[in-house]
């Protein structure tokens, strides 16, 4: 079976959002991009190992099946019902770990900022830090859908998967072949750096409004996204996720369908 752009059942990571209560007897938030736009953004960034972006989306759909009691799904999102700002970074990184009884609205702010200082220790230290990075660019990933840094009303709800699948190549037989009919229309700021935490939460909440206000507009124009406007917001995640690599120590590499800019 294929799964087209208006398709009501999409691939794994989607699914589990239109499974949602009905197969598994909890509440399960809709997800953000698809598997292969999450591979392309951590591919453009420079992550050699890009093909575990999925990986959280997997832990999520791990602990709705077993009926684990807590996983990061408030780590993907934010709420926000007006422009984010500063204050909300700080409130959320005391939510980390929150499920959703304790914390509605998500803390996706607060996770980045957690996830860049533990994936900087990690690296400091000379362990194993791939999953980390697959964590923290799954998070920038999310970070650009206009409808992860929104309320999640009745038209969050109708456009969400649709919008997901806004760059999703299903003609492709494996995912992975997907990846770079993504990449080759991305660019990439290469000249983004990162000296403090300061300015790395500077950068983070310019997304996180560009990708609330976009959510505005949609709503105001009744509309989804459209594949440019899908193209430029994935570029700032892998601009802003690239910078944070460097900002870690993390070695990064190029792919050479993407266009970096100094």
């Amino acid at each position: 079976m294929k799964f087209g752009k208006t398709s009501k059942f999409l691939i794994i990571p989607a699914m589990m959002a239109a499974l949602g209560t009905a197969a598994f007897g909890a509440s399960t938030p809709a997800e953000a991009w698809t598997d292969q736009t999450h591979m392309a953004i951590e591919r453009a960034a420079g992550l050699r190992s890009y093909q575990n972006a999925p990986s959280p989306d997997v832990s999520k759909t791990i602990t709705a099946v077993n009926k684990l009691k807590k996983n990061d799904g408030q780590a993907h999102f934010f709420d926000a019902s007006k422009p984010p700002t500063r204050k909300d970074v700080e409130e959320q990184l005391e939510m980390i770990g929150c499920q959703r009884d304790e914390c509605p609205d998500g803390y996706i702010l607060g996770a980045i900022v957690n996830a860049t200082r533990k994936a900087k220790a990690w690296t400091e230290q000379g362990r194993y830090d791939d999953y980390n990075y697959a964590m923290l660019g799954h998070y920038c990933g999310d970070l650009s859908m206009p409808l992860h840094m929104s309320v999640y009303d009745d038209f969050n709800r109708k456009h969400h998967l649709n919008i997901d699948q806004t760059l999703n190549h299903s003609e492709v037989k494996w995912d992975v072949d997907g990846v770079p009919l993504i990449t080759k229309k991305m660019k990439v700021d290469d000249s983004m750096h990162f000296d403090n935490e300061d300015q790395i939460i500077d950068e983070m909440l310019k997304i996180a409004n560009e990708s609330f206000s976009l959510a505005q507009t949609l709503r105001k124009e009744n509309r989804e996204l459209t594949k440019d406007e899908a193209i430029q917001r994935i570029d700032r995640s892998a601009s802003f996720f690239r910078a944070l690599m460097k900002y870690c120590g993390k070695p990064v590499v190029n792919d050479d369908l993407v266009t970096y800019t100094k």
